[in-house]
């Protein structure tokens, strides 16, 4: 192509649109575009080049796209819907309009999971929007109709959806069935916290991830639930898996002592809350329960806390936690370890005393202080041995969770 066809090109195309949108588009009697070439080149231009330009006829194509929406001609409507909610230079309230109806028209069409990533991003760019609470809606539908593939009717077992990936059922996400069903209800509970399927979208969420194993986004979910909608009839379920997922999330108490001080506040607002758990045998052995397992993982946690110390030579601290878990966990296992502890480093301390006090001295102590002296290391306190033993912390075993009841409405 020679260098003048290739600068003529461009200009080629545009008059060739601006004619075509001449003949297309018309706004004048007779049908004939009363506009002049110099604003439908600058149109065409602005449009070609960037999405969002100032239109001067965003209200009529605004109207043809509702026309057609109502003649039930949903593609054609999507795309113009489409074109003029990504047009921000457009009115407000006619960006929001636009997208909603183009949401709803990709579920009309059936095309449910490009609904959902459309009614999803209309509740990210218009928070608290006219039609905020129908698009959770719509999507808290169609996210349930999925479920139903996964979780057969009356069980809360949570079935593996096939890894194939699905190129014939438009109604179907295409890949990561599990994962997009729950961004679905995610993006509903984040997204739309004042709809009415707000509080069941989060428990849903949770319960998903709890029965995949990622018991942290469980935790995290549960709370928010707990914590953000006291009125909720799931609200009960979701403190007692909440302190479940507490229990069972990677690192275990003797690893973050925040996870069991939250469970333990959850415990302690669920039983002044839901007076039957104090009336109710079942739910009150539950409670005690699940208050002994949150009490002996801190217990655990400050008995390990003690062994670290003592097995790094900070004999000072590590008597000190010990006497910390026989004094704050009487009763306990981990109490009557500590005493063991105590009792044995005082009964080498004491015999160590001795031996100093006769002139005896270990063959283990004579090389300690040789190597500190060779290294210049400051020796531990006097009459306290290094213990080389390492004990193993083992993971607590949660204590199970009550199932589900009443919150399988709306299937």
């Amino acid at each position: 192509m020679s260098t003048t066809r290739r600068l003529f090109a461009p200009l080629a195309l545009v008059l060739a649109s601006v004619a075509g949108a001449g003949c297309t588009t018309p706004i004048g009697r007779g049908g004939k575009d009363t506009r002049s070439f110099s604003e439908r080149v600058s149109e065409t231009l602005q449009a070609t080049l960037n999405t969002s330009y100032h239109d001067p006829r965003a209200a009529e194509k605004m109207a043809e796209a509702e026309e057609l929406f109502a003649q039930e001609k949903y593609a054609e409507a999507r795309s113009a819907l489409g074109a003029l909610a990504d047009n921000k230079y457009n009115p407000g309230q006619m960006v929001e309009k636009a997208r909603f109806l183009e949401a709803e028209c990709c579920r009309m069409e059936k095309k449910l999971p490009e609904a959902v990533a459309t009614y999803n991003k209309y509740l990210r760019d218009h928070v608290g929007g006219v039609y905020s609470r129908q698009a959770a809606d719509r999507m808290f539908a169609i996210a349930e109709s999925w479920r139903k593939h996964i979780m057969p009717e009356d069980t809360q077992e949570v079935k593996q959806a096939s890894w194939i990936p699905n190129f014939t059922d438009s109604t179907r996400p295409r890949l990561d069935f599990n994962g997009e069903l729950v961004r679905c209800y995610e993006h509903i509970a984040e997204g739309a916290p004042h709809a009415d399927c707000a509080d069941k979208a989060m428990f849903w969420a949770a319960y998903l991830h709890y029965a995949s194993g990622a018991y942290e986004d469980a935790d995290h979910f549960f709370s928010t639930l707990a914590e953000q909608f006291p009125d909720s009839p799931l609200q009960a379920e979701a403190v007692k898996y909440a302190i479940d997922a507490k229990a069972r999330a990677a690192g275990g108490p003797w690893y973050d002592g925040k996870q069991s001080a939250e469970a333990q506040a959850l415990l302690n607002k669920l039983e002044a809350s839901q007076p039957e758990y104090r009336r109710d045998e079942g739910k009150k052995e539950w409670l005690t329960k699940q208050k002994l397992a949150v009490r002996d993982g801190q217990a655990e946690r400050d008995f390990e806390t003690a062994e670290y110390y003592r097995r790094s030579g900070k004999y000072g601290s590590a008597f000190f936690y010990y006497e910390l878990v026989k004094r704050r966990y009487p009763g306990t296992r981990w109490s009557d370890l500590a005493g063991v502890r105590v009792d044995e480093m005082k009964r080498i301390q004491a015999k160590q005393d001795a031996d100093r006090a006769a002139g005896k001295v270990s063959t283990l102590e004579s090389v300690r202080q040789g190597i500190d002296k060779l290294f210049n290391n400051t020796p531990p306190p006097e009459g306290v041995p290094i213990d080389p033993t390492i004990r193993k912390p083992t993971r607590p075993q949660p204590v199970p969770v009550i199932p589900v009841q009443g919150v399988n409405d709306g299937r």
